[in-house]
């Protein structure tokens, strides 16, 4: 899955859930790190970064040093980064170390129509979720 994606499905998520934007798209980008650890050596298994184990892990990382809010944030990007990689080929152990998930392997990571129809149903999640005039904005109240 494209990172620009992740963060893109993260952030309107974040909107309409209205957490902090910034938290939640850092959360949506920190799985995407595990290529980079893999390619550069230090890491050599990626299922220590795609997976839940680690969404918690970071969470309570962001817990400890910031808040509860910006917490919740962290751990709803890394879900949401999680949720799109799990439809990919990408063989993530979602629940590592204790279950092995390898993915359902619906599309392809760089499928352009699945990461369109991601971005398209951001984008009309972010209109929907706009101000108290929006979809969810009304559901709020």
């Amino acid at each position: 899955m494209i990172g620009l994606t992740q963060a893109l499905f993260a952030f309107s998520i974040s909107k309409a859930l209205d957490l902090d934007e910034r938290f939640t798209v850092i959360g949506a980008l920190i799985p995407g790190l595990s290529l980079l650890l893999i390619y550069s050596g230090p890491l050599q298994y990626e299922g220590v970064l795609l997976s839940m184990t680690s969404a918690l892990f970071f969470s309570a990382i962001v817990y400890f040093l910031t808040d509860k809010e910006k917490s919740k944030s962290t751990f709803t990007g890394y879900s949401c980064s999680l949720l799109l990689e799990s439809l990919t080929f990408s063989h993530i152990p979602l629940f590592y170390p204790f279950q092995s998930f390898q993915g359902l392997g619906l599309f392809s990571s760089f499928d352009p129509v699945f990461n369109f129809a991601v971005i398209s149903m951001s984008i009309v999640l972010m209109y929907l979720s706009k101000g108290d005039d929006g979809l969810v904005g009304s559901l709020k109240t």
